[in-house]
Formats: C-alpha cells, sequence, structure tokens
C-alpha cells in the first residue's frame, strides 16, 4: 500500500471529489487572465476609460455540474470542444474559482492540465523536479528519493541539465507527467496534455494510471480519445455546453457523446460537389442506422443501410456502383461492388436513388471514410469519384483492437501435462481443427 493511503481517508465513506451545482461564468473578449493585465486594466477603468471586456457579454462555461467520484474510482469526463471539460478541471485542481456551487478534493493532489503548466523555462529539468515537486507537495528528501524513477519514466537522462525553454512539447508532456506521477497522489487530474507524446509513451502513461488506480489513487481523465478512457475508466460524464448531458458507465457515456455527435453532424449544411461533368451529380449521400436515424456513428454489431441519391444527366448503358469503406488513404477495408455481384443499375436520365444494406461491420472501433465511384461498365468511362468524402465513426464498445472483429468462441479443459491419453489428444486435435476451419469460413 502506497503512503498516500496511510492517512486513514480509505476507512471514509466520503467521496475523493465532491461537486455540488458548480457554475462558472467568463466575459467574453476577456483580456486580462494574469494579474499584470488585471491590474493594467483595473488602472485603464480608473483613468475613466471603459476597457473592451466591459462591453463584452458573460457566458457560462458551466452550469450546475454535480457528481462525486469514489476513492480508486477511475472517472471520465468527455465531451465536445468547448463544453467545459478543462474548465471542469481547472476548478477542481483550485486553479480557478467557481461561481457558485462548491467543490472538495480530500486527499494530495496532482494535476496535469496544460503542458509545462508549473515549469520555469530558464531552469534545467533537473531543477523544475524539484520546483515542481515542491508545488505538488512533495519535500525533498521525498523527490530525491524518487528522482531516478522520474527521470527514467520521462525517458530525459541525456537532457537533464538543460533549460526546459529548449524541451519540445513533448518532452514538456513526459516530464511532468512523469513527476505528477510519482507524487503518489491521492487525486490525479489528467488532460488532453498526453496527446502531444509519442505512441509508446502513451501507453507507458496509461500504464501507470492503471497502477495508480489498483493501487487506490483516483483518477479524472479528461481526454477526446474515446478507446483510451473506455480501456482505464468505468464511469464517465459527458458534458454538453456546460451541462452534464449524462452520467453512467463509460461505455453508455461513449454512445450518448457519439450520437449527439452525429446528430449535429448531419445537421449541418451540406455541400455535395457535383462530379463526372455532365455525366453524374451526387444529391446526397448518407449513412441510417437501425433506429432509421441518419447518423455518421454506428454499432459495430448493429445493421447499417447506406443512402445514395444521384442524377444522371445523360443515359448510361450499363451503370456500375462501387461503395469503398477506408481507414486511411490507398486502404480499402470494405469494398462494395455491383458489377462483381452481377448487378447494373437503371441508367436513364433522371434522379435515382439507391441503398446498401450492411447487416453489421465486421471492425474495431475508429474512425473510417466512405468514398463512392461510378462508371459506365459498358465503356469503362469513369462518371464520378469521391475519395475519402463521408466519414464514420464505428464502435465495437472497446471490445477490440486491430482491424477485423471476428465470431469466435474459446475453449478450456483443466488437463494436468503428461496425464493427455491417445484418445484425449485425438478429440483436441479435432476440436483445434473444428475450430481453425470455422475461422477459415468467417474469413472468406
Amino acid at each position: 500500500m502506497k503512503a498516500a493511503r496511510h492517512r486513514g481517508i480509505e476507512a471514509s465513506v466520503e467521496p475523493a471529489v465532491c461537486v455540488r451545482d458548480v457554475s462558472k461564468r467568463f466575459r467574453s473578449g476577456e483580456t486580462h487572465d494574469s494579474l499584470r493585465d488585471f491590474l493594467a486594466a483595473a488602472l485603464t477603468l480608473g483613468r475613466g476609460r471603459r476597457s473592451r471586456a466591459c462591453d463584452a457579454e458573460s457566458f457560462w462555461a458551466l452550469r450546475d455540474v454535480r457528481f462525486d467520484v469514489a476513492r480508486g474510482e477511475a472517472f471520465g469526463i468527455i465531451g465536445p470542444n468547448g463544453a467545459g471539460k478543462s474548465t471542469m478541471l481547472k476548478l477542481l485542481a483550485g486553479i480557478l474559482r467557481p461561481e457558485h456551487g462548491t467543490i472538495s478534493v480530500r486527499g494530495r493532489l496532482a494535476a496535469l492540465i496544460e503542458v509545462g503548466a508549473g515549469f520555469h523555462g530558464d531552469l534545467s529539468g533537473r531543477e523544475n523536479i524539484y520546483l515542481n515537486g515542491a508545488i505538488l507537495g512533495m519535500t525533498r528528501n521525498e523527490v530525491r528519493r524518487k528522482f531516478d524513477a522520474i527521470v527514467a519514466f520521462a525517458g530525459i537522462e541525456r537532457f537533464l541539465d538543460m533549460p526546459v525553454k529548449r524541451y519540445s512539447s513533448g518532452m514538456y508532456a513526459r516530464l511532468g507527467f512523469s513527476i505528477a506521477a510519482h507524487v503518489d497522489p491521492d487525486v490525479l487530474l489528467v488532460d488532453e496534455v498526453l496527446s502531444v507524446g509519442d505512441a509508446v509513451f502513451r501507453l507507458r502513461c496509461m500504464e501507470r494510471m492503471r497502477e495508480l488506480v489498483a493501487e487506490g489513487a483516483t483518477l479524472i481523465f479528461v481526454t477526446h480519445n474515446l478507446d483510451q478512457m473506455q480501456s482505464i475508466c468505468r464511469r464517465a460524464i459527458v458534458l454538453e455546453g456546460g451541462r452534464t448531458a449524462f452520467d453512467g458507465s463509460s461505455r453508455d457515456a461513449v454512445s450518448h457523446y457519439m450520437r449527439a455527435m452525429s446528430r449535429s453532424y448531419t445537421d449541418r449544411p451540406t455541400d455535395i460537389e457535383a462530379g463526372g461533368g455532365d455525366g453524374v451529380e451526387m444529391l446526397s449521400f448518407r449513412f441510417v442506422n437501425d433506429f432509421g436515424e441518419e447518423a455518421v456513428w454506428v454499432h459495430a454489431d448493429e445493421p447499417v443501410r447506406v443512402e445514395l441519391t444521384y442524377r444522371l444527366h445523360r443515359p448510361v448503358a450499363k451503370l456500375v456502383v462501387e461503395l469503398n469503406m477506408r481507414a486511411a488513404a490507398q486502404e480499402n477495408v470494405l469494398s462494395f461492388n455491383s458489377g462483381r455481384d452481377d448487378r447494373a443499375f437503371d441508367g436513364s436520365v433522371g434522379v435515382h436513388a439507391m441503398t446498401l444494406s450492411v447487416p453489421r461491420l465486421p471492425l474495431c472501433g475508429g474512425h473510417y471514410f466512405w468514398n463512392a465511384r461510378m462508371w459506365d461498365a459498358g465503356t469503362g468511362e469513369t462518371l464520378l469519384d469521391t475519395p475519402m468524402r463521408f466519414p464514420m465513426v464505428v464502435d465495437d464498445q472497446g471490445r477490440a483492437t486491430g482491424l477485423l472483429v471476428l465470431e469466435h468462441e474459446w475453449g478450456h479443459r483443466p488437463d494436468v501435462a503428461g496425464t493427455v491419453g491417445t484418445d484425449d489428444r485425438d478429440a483436441v486435435a479435432s476440436a483445434a481443427t473444428t475450430g481453425a476451419n470455422r475461422a477459415n469460413l468467417l474469413l472468406r
């Protein structure tokens, strides 16, 4: 058990973080976000000159937000840009004060909210470790004892005595996270800053956060990486327009958030570009979910229908349509070609609508793009091509990694080594062959 858990706080049933009806207001165009600017603005007002900030309208970044986070819980905060996520973390960290409501954080707090926060640019990495550690409540002896571990985790050995103003944003983030993660905090606040680190360091950060939670620390994690959030947080809230739109399991929170984003995207004005000269004009391209709603976010296990409306300006003898789903340029994940399915569409002049129904998308969660192609199979003339034009987000509810999600089943038998007889070995071999055949069938 970590020293932070030796202070008797684990015996309390009170939550580690308690937020009650918190609201925070800012003034649009406010220029004094530091003490120096505030004093300058006050002097300007004292001389009778009206500042631009006074004429600006105020807005509420947060309104009546409430939630509790239990000790040892990993808690996510997600939402679109401008929803109030970072404001909430700054309030929790004590950087800002709420307009209304109360916040209580019990135990030692460590926060990683902005890259380089708490660092002095002219001091070396070594000196900033001691400075930042002291800011976070560590004694000098405690910093000295953990110094090597902090440096090794951050991977800055070669640059330890270099002024941090020469560090890259990734080095800033690595050092800042490493210090915060070695404070042995009771509550750790982490914002989106991890996105500036490389892939390996992000994995190490995720593992370190899991370790802290397993040891009894409370984690509040703000991120746009929904897969990362689901992998470590069992519960989350969704902020929309400064209010709590959802509070529940992380999986359901992601579903709520993505449905809201999908509605926002599909409600936007569309500007489908015409293609193919005077041959074909695309009028609409949309995805429809199992509820009959237009969406750009879909469940991997649920049916989806692609609906394409187009106008032919001249007759096409043998119209073929191809719809491709890609994870990156030049990399087809799925391809549906009516020509390969021995299906040609009506090529008469006028407006046409076609659909493609897919019972499920056997893909891991992530961002994908669709493109539509049309051509005259008789002449080989391409009439339309819209590469990487239409986005889709697939949600596999955090169940898989890789590319494909295949149907499968696990088997187990508690055999002891050396006791399996000939008949048993034959049965095991037969079962393995059956499993391999099933996998091959699924891949076809």
